[in-house]
């Protein structure tokens, strides 16, 4: 079963990420490196490998294959690949059974799947800010 499928069965039993994540707006493939900033209009899917800061107005999806060596800032995040960095998710951030994660991160909420790796830290927001595109709250401690 693809992440996508396994998306679309977590939007159906009432995930809190955005159903705009099934509508990938640009796909980082498998025999792929990009080194330097990528600034992604809309959602994006990653296989490949990145290394370097990612910032996306939408979702960002990381597939079992991708490799990522940098930070990601995006509405959320869903992780089955490996991270090396730190993660600002607006939303949701689902780390999957496969995914190896390192860093310190923040979202408004957090899942992840037993067999995961998790080294760091994640700080969960209290409140979404109405008029701002991050959150402005203090995290909970």
């Amino acid at each position: 079963m693809n992440v996508i499928t396994k998306i679309r069965e977590r939007l159906a039993t009432g995930s809190k990420a955005s159903s705009d994540i099934i509508k990938i707006s640009t796909l980082i493939g498998k025999k792929t490196s990009v080194e330097g900033s990528l600034k992604v209009h809309g959602n994006v899917k990653i296989d490949g490998k990145v290394t370097g800061p990612i910032d996306a107005s939408g979702d960002v999806v990381v597939g079992k294959s991708a490799s990522i060596k940098g930070d990601i800032s995006a509405a959320n995040v869903i992780i089955a690949g490996k991270i090396e960095g730190n993660i600002f998710a607006k939303g949701q951030l689902s780390i999957k059974s496969t995914a190896y994660v390192m860093g310190e991160h923040t979202a408004f909420s957090l899942i992840v799947d037993e067999g995961s790796v998790f080294k760091g830290n994640c700080s969960i927001l209290d409140k979404k800010s109405e008029n701002s595109d991050k959150p402005t709250d203090k995290p909970i401690e």
